[in-house]
């Protein structure tokens, strides 16, 4: 069931973006572990779709934790506290933390952004940046680009259940799923270049190159006081940035 909508989609996109940047300006393990367990948690139990989205989270952060864990748990050079000597590699203490506080803010940033970008209302997204005269051009890249992950897991789970209907068995060996992978792979990118390709064409016959105004078909959802808010974030957020690398260089 979809989450009901409180904030428009703007100043949902924007209070990630800030909070990601909040992350790394305090740069500090407990306030990204107050952020992963207050924000990003309660976020995706919420969102209506917790399983594709958690799902989301591990596939994108994962990866990036194993790499961190084994770059900076192997071979970190301050590292004095050595907890296992591997010859080529020594496993420190030190490079343990720093892999754990580097993995710690990956996955606050993949969790508030995959969650905020899985769960937007694209259209009226796109409708409010255009009723507040944004770019046309940035409009259309912010619109494909938080658009590409719910498009590409679309894509690919209707293409997974026509090769299954074709007599495509997934087994549980890793060849076998390994197979299925190629299977479902192969057409998603070569669908997904097909349709780039055709919207180029279709956005240039429609005269998006055009500099005339853009009329939105969708109502303006954004209201006066949610467009103070945001000016209000930016601002918190830059003076406390401001501050912190104040601090940073007095120190």
């Amino acid at each position: 069931m979809p989450r009901r909508r409180i904030y428009n989609p703007l100043t949902e996109l924007l209070a990630a973006a800030l909070l990601v940047v909040l992350v790394l300006v305090v740069n500090r393990w407990e306030f990204s572990l107050a952020v992963l367990v207050l924000v990003v948690v309660p976020a995706v139990l919420l969102s209506g779709r917790p399983r594709q989205i958690g799902l989301a989270i591990v596939l994108v952060a994962g990866p990036l934790l194993v790499s961190s864990l084994l770059l900076h748990g192997l071979f970190y050079p301050e590292g004095r506290e050595v907890l296992l000597d591997l010859g080529v590699a020594r496993v420190t203490a030190e490079g343990l933390a720093f892999a754990a506080g580097m993995g710690l803010r990956m996955g606050v940033f993949t969790g508030v952004l995959l969650s905020t970008a899985m769960t937007l209302d694209i259209p009226d997204l796109l409708a409010t940046m255009t009723h507040r005269g944004w770019n046309r051009k940035l409009v259309f890249i912010v619109g494909s680009a938080v658009g590409l992950i719910p498009h590409v897991s679309l894509r690919a789970r209707r293409i997974s259940r026509a090769q299954q209907a074709r007599g495509l068995v997934v087994g549980r060996g890793p060849v076998s799923r390994f197979r299925a992978l190629l299977t479902v792979t192969t057409p998603l990118v070569i669908g997904l270049l097909v349709d780039a390709s055709e919207r180029t064409r279709m956005l240039e016959a429609r005269g998006f190159s055009s500099s005339a105004p853009r009329t939105s078909y969708l109502p303006d959802t954004d209201s006066r006081g949610q467009r103070l808010a945001r000016r209000a974030m930016v601002a918190a957020v830059g003076l406390v940035s401001v501050i912190r690398l104040a601090a940073a260089m007095a120190a």
